[in-house]
């Protein structure tokens, strides 16, 4: 690598590091003081594995394709009231694909409480060395939060109301920014991020502000391919999820890609979680993913029907180009 890249890819490590410590410190010190309140974290979806973008915004415009993914989530199924959520993404490649541009619209519903995010992203890629790439990611957005608290029903009387649920709640336009950094091969690829390093406090009554927060969660995940050249094909992967003082997780799952038309998975998540996870290539340019997630050891087994996932991928060549690499991760 010649004297200027080598300076560059410094420069831009050293700023990408300064940006993560700003963060985790930032979280740290956060997580102490809102230990015993409600904490909001990233959504993250079991079919992580193959759009990473959500969590990490170095992620964006990584293939030469433009593409658009969308994601439902359904948990609990069966029980009232449970939690719902809908995520739309869209990446692009510019400029030779060194970098890359992407928007992500999440939307969170339990009951009714509301929380919509949105937020760009952007990347941007050096070359290690001649199979080495390292992509640095920044995520820029903002949160819409709506608690409907009058529209519980608490069954109390009117001579005895509840002043917490006298108000709706209503907080736009939070802050949203984070960072994201992955380094990848052909055959593998180690990312790290923060991707909400401000943290918003959402009031959930009138009575106490800070009852709920967002905790700046690291989050550390990698995957190899094997067996590149063979008609059935092996990709292990780990998530890591954690921060000081907060819930650290971790995902493991092995995947299986069959003629390259098939993926099919398990994963096994540190809450005594375990899931499937499967991805159809249903036409050239589109993709179908479904996971069925369900807990073991817990009460709420018998009393739910598990969480279900689905996810739907549509991605094109922009520029034409008569070569593009295949997707793996």
């Amino acid at each position: 690598m010649r004297a200027y890249g080598l300076k560059k890819v410094i420069l831009l490590g050293m700023i990408w590091g300064a940006l993560c410590l700003f963060g985790a410190s930032s979280a740290f010190a956060q997580i102490d003081r809102d230990r015993s309140h409600k904490i909001y974290t990233e959504p993250v979806f079991t079919q992580y594995m193959n759009g990473m973008q959500t969590i990490n915004p170095a992620y964006a415009g990584m293939w030469e394709k433009v593409g658009v993914q969308v994601f439902t989530r359904r948990y609990f199924v069966g029980q009232e009231g449970a939690p719902l959520m809908a995520a739309a993404t869209w990446y692009k490649p510019v400029k030779n694909d060194n970098n890359g541009i992407g928007l992500n619209i999440t939307n969170e519903h339990i009951g009714y409480e509301n929380k919509l995010t949105v937020a760009a992203d952007y990347s941007y890629q050096v070359k290690l060395d001649w199979k080495t790439f390292l992509r640095l990611g920044l995520k820029v957005g903002f949160i819409n939060y709506d608690n409907l608290l009058t529209r519980y029903d608490l069954d109390w009387g009117q001579d005895d109301p509840d002043p917490a649920f006298a108000t709706d709640i209503h907080q736009h336009m939070m802050l949203k920014w984070g960072v994201g950094a992955l380094i990848y091969t052909r055959d593998y690829y180690i990312g790290l991020s923060i991707p909400q390093i401000i943290s918003n406090k959402f009031r959930a009554d009138v009575t106490n502000f800070s009852s709920l927060a967002d905790v700046r969660y690291a989050y550390l995940l990698g995957g190899y391919f094997f067996g590149r050249q063979r008609q059935v094909r092996f990709k292990p992967t780990v998530l890591l999820k954690g921060a000081i003082g907060g819930e650290f997780t971790a995902d493991f799952s092995a995947n299986w890609l069959f003629y390259d038309k098939f993926w099919a998975g398990v994963m096994y998540r540190t809450n005594n979680t375990a899931a499937i996870v499967t991805q159809f290539v249903m036409m050239k340019n589109v993709r179908f993913g479904y996971a069925m997630e369900f807990p073991f050891g817990r009460e709420i087994f018998k009393y739910q029907l598990q969480t279900h996932e689905i996810r739907v991928v549509y991605e094109f060549d922009f520029y034409r180009r008569p070569y593009t690499r295949k997707q793996y991760f």
